[in-house]
């Protein structure tokens, strides 16, 4: 069998309810892929179904020079996540990238060096994939690339000057091999930056909107942004993306940037009503669920696994080998998971997920590990 990142080739998935999903043969999966991430409610969701069906009733896009309760609604919500802020609406975590990597040059136009951390992930548009580490993404596009400076987190403080726009950072490494940052280094990456007047943008498109046992994880790791790009989770897994930023710093010029579709009333109608679900502690059920699954990982008893990692239900494995045949081992015991990075196994089970099926995971994996 052919292994990726991903689990075998061929899996063609036909439904799916909360955190199970069944493939075209009418098997079903503890699906702790999610989409990447992006089903964090779990699949099908009532309340989001609901809020999708109420909003299809009215127009689905409406341009964004136009008002919507909708999107009003929800980007009340989003400003609340980040005192004094203001939002840009997108349809994905790239998009919001890219918004953060322009507002930089509207408020440091004369600086010109950016830092980001070794192993870091932003997207693959042009902007993003500068800041993106992976060479093996960055190789056939880098005469087109930004200038990005890749260091260690331990490393970052020191190099912050006055030439530095920005610093990027993700609270914890998604597609990094599952590197969380400390709270001790996060708080020496925000000191430098407020010292040297240097934007600090948090990278929460994968560890942000409760995944991370909080709202945002950036305040559980040491780190005071001054803008926060979201996306993934944000309305269930409808394409949604968005920046936030100080109020403090401005805007973009009139005409300076913009979306079609980036916060249309459809997308908005169902983020506000994941917001509504974030309010009835389900961040806080994340970081319980995260303890049981993390322990119950570090249970096992196998000389393969270097360590177990993550915040939340950002939950990762370690290991002293390649991770994705593991990943194909986990597909054909029923657990969909990925990789993050050449030798760790990453788990995104929805914010609805059981303990079974945490159980149904931690033994498939305990299986593999014996037998392949």
């Amino acid at each position: 069998m052919e292994h990726s990142l991903y689990g075998s080739r061929g899996l063609t998935i036909l439904s799916g309810s909360g955190d199970r999903v069944t493939d075209a043969t009418g098997r079903e999966y503890v699906d702790f892929l999610a989409g990447h991430g992006a089903a964090l409610f779990g699949h099908a969701h009532p309340r989001l179904r609901l809020a999708l069906e109420e909003a299809a009733a009215f127009p689905w896009t409406i341009g964004a020079g136009l008002a919507s309760p909708f999107r009003e609604r929800f980007l009340a919500d989003l400003e609340s996540l980040l005192p004094e802020s203001r939002a840009f609406l997108c349809n994905s975590g790239t998009e919001a990238v890219e918004a953060a990597l322009k507002l930089l040059r509207v408020v440091h136009p004369g600086r010109r060096r950016i830092l980001a951390l070794r192993r870091a992930f932003h997207g693959r548009t042009l902007g993003a994939l500068g800041l993106t580490f992976n060479p093996r993404y960055r190789a056939p596009w880098k005469d087109l690339l930004l200038s990005v400076e890749h260091l260690e987190p331990e490393d970052l403080p020191d190099a912050v000057d006055e030439q530095v726009a920005a610093v990027f950072v993700e609270p914890a490494q998604g597609e990094g091999g599952m590197a969380t940052l400390s709270a001790e280094v996060g708080k020496a990456v925000t000191e430098a930056c407020r010292r040297w007047g240097a934007l600090l943008v948090a990278d929460e498109i994968q560890t942000g909107w409760g995944r991370c046992g909080a709202l945002l994880a950036s305040f559980r790791t040491g780190l005071d942004p001054d803008l926060v790009c979201l996306a993934k989770g944000l309305a269930g897994g409808l394409p949604a993306g968005a920046l936030l930023w100080r109020r403090r710093l401005g805007s973009f010029p009139p005409g300076g940037h913009g979306s079609t579709y980036g916060g249309n009333p459809l997308v908005c109608a169902v983020g506000h009503a994941a917001f509504g679900l974030l309010q009835e502690g389900l961040p806080e059920r994340a970081e319980t669920l995260g303890k049981i699954f993390r322990d119950a990982l570090g249970a096992i008893s196998s000389p393969r696994i270097t360590g177990v990692l993550g915040l939340g239900l950002l939950v990762g494995v370690s290991l002293d080998e390649p991770s994705a045949p593991l990943v194909t081992a986990l597909q054909e015991r029923g657990v969909l998971a990925l990789s993050s990075g050449p030798k760790a196994v990453r788990f995104l089970p929805p914010l609805s997920a059981s303990e079974e099926s945490v159980r149904r995971a931690v033994a498939a994996l305990a299986d593999a590990l014996e037998t392949v």
